[in-house]
């Protein structure tokens, strides 16, 4: 009865009745070390090591108590992690993340601990040594709503839980974060996805998925269903008009500068042009009556356009034109890249391909050439590849290790492109400069690709899951 006595006071003087920083909860502790204390639990030490974690992104010193077959944290390391203050009390130990935050309770020895008054268990009890306490770190992460994400040997802690859904698509703002559209919400969410897993909801709308979103990321741009073009501030405010043109406009494309949106416009797809950002006002850049024209794109210095031509087949009948004597000629139909000069008095379209391949997804490449999905829909053994084609209509191939599926290339000409392997698994390769690199592989269908304007981070769409690329890693954003 005398020790069990004894043991209750030791432990009830290893907590200081007083509210504590984050950073002072071992240095008041160590105030009230009892030298009897020290030397009874010297024989029972368990082994404490010094350990990197990742928080949010960035790495941090913590210590972990080895106990069994798990470890536990320091209570002060968890406290500066979150930014939270402890006090104790007989025994007890209160630890608070803010006015507005949880408050967690927890005793030395118990596996029973409350949060916001809720009881919740840990599968280790909290130990207390050198007048330290010790807490199982998982179910104090998760109570307080972050996550912990197992990434190879490295700990990986979130503070805040992260987005979870099927998100369709990903594009990068200038200042390189990612912004996503979330499809399974109804009506469709787009979010802001930050590097330390954190995000933001921006809007919801139901024209989300078509959205065109601004170089800098501050605005988004679409059309209703009555062809009006609407602005958005992604920061936050209500849509509002863009001019009051209400013909039809298809395939938004934002100027590398953020001041134009080019599209192409009418009932048949016959014409491209574009609308001033600061005044509303349309200028039509090419009515040349040659319909179903799409995917326009523009050069980063705004002096050419690229776009596709889908040639239909041609109507051939003789002079009577009798309904007997009509043929329809295929021979020249397919898709085909033109690019017209922009400000060039009596510029004419010119076509850069003449080949019968299905062309998807132009883009102008830093080195001026027009760079596309090649794929060959009427041939099962024909891969996708990345082809280029020059201003004199040099062409070659650019990826074609595996059969591309997708791509997409930031305003500066930087490309990516995600394809199958011949084992049915996803490759990710950039195109920088001119220089090609493989930066991801993985089982998941991906359906989604992005690259940043200065070509050292590539977004992933992979089974509704928001990826980030750099350096080598790969970091999960969504979940």
């Amino acid at each position: 009865m005398k020790n069990n006595k004894m043991l209750q006071i030791i432990a009830a003087a290893a907590f200081v009745t007083t509210a504590l920083s984050a950073g002072t909860v071992d240095a008041a502790a160590a105030r009230v070390q009892d030298k009897s204390t020290a030397s009874q639990a010297s024989s029972a030490k368990l082994a404490v090591t010094s350990e990197r974690i990742v928080v949010n992104g960035q790495e941090k010193s913590v210590s972990m108590l080895q106990a069994g077959n798990g470890k536990l944290i320091a209570l002060a390391d968890l406290a500066k992690i979150y930014g939270a203050a402890v006090t104790s009390s007989k025994g007890a130990v209160t630890f608070s993340t803010g006015k507005n935050g949880h408050s967690l309770q927890l005793q030395t020895g118990s596996k029973t601990f409350k949060l916001d008054g809720e009881a919740r268990t840990f599968s280790a009890a909290p130990i207390m040594q050198d007048n330290r306490a010790f807490v199982e770190l998982k179910p104090v992460v998760t109570a307080l709503g972050g996550e912990i994400i197992a990434a190879g040997q490295t700990l990986q802690i979130l503070t805040a839980e992260r987005v979870a859904g099927s998100f369709a698509s990903a594009s990068f703002d200038a200042k390189g974060q990612v912004i996503a559209v979330k499809e399974d919400a109804d009506p469709a969410q787009v979010y802001r996805l930050n590097s330390d897993y954190s995000s933001s909801l921006l809007f919801s709308d139901p024209n989300a998925s078509n959205m065109a979103i601004s170089p800098n990321g501050d605005l988004a741009a679409y059309t209703d269903d009555n062809g009006q073009l609407y602005l958005l501030n992604l920061d936050g405010g209500q849509p509002h008009k863009l001019g009051a043109d209400t013909s039809v406009k298809t395939d938004l494309t934002w100027t590398a500068d953020g001041k134009k949106i080019y599209f192409v416009q009418g009932d048949k797809q016959e014409k491209i042009s574009c609308i001033s950002v600061d005044t509303g006002m349309i200028t039509e850049i090419l009515a040349d009556k040659v319909e179903n024209k799409s995917e326009v794109r523009v050069s980063a210095d705004e002096k050419k356009i690229t776009y596709i031509v889908n040639v239909t087949g041609v109507a051939q009948s003789d002079k009577d034109s009798t309904e007997d004597s009509l043929k329809i000629d295929y021979s020249g139909a397919g898709e085909q890249i033109y690019t017209l000069e922009i400000g060039v008095k009596d510029a004419k379209p010119v076509a850069l391909t003449a080949s019968g391949d299905n062309k998807l997804y132009p883009a102008y490449l830093s080195n001026g050439s027009v760079a596309f999905l090649s794929a060959d829909a009427d041939n099962p053994n024909a891969k996708g590849a990345i082809k280029a084609v020059s201003a004199s209509g040099i062409a070659q191939d650019l990826i074609a290790d595996v059969d591309v599926t997708i791509s997409a290339a930031s305003p500066t000409g930087n490309l990516v492109a995600a394809g199958i392997t011949a084992d049915g698994s996803y490759k990710v390769y950039s195109l920088v400069a001119g220089v090609k690199t493989e930066v991801y592989e993985t089982k998941e269908d991906i359906t989604g690709v992005a690259i940043s304007d200065d070509g050292t981070r590539v977004a992933v769409v992979a089974d509704g899951k928001v990826f980030v690329i750099q350096n080598g890693k790969a970091s999960q954003l969504t979940k």
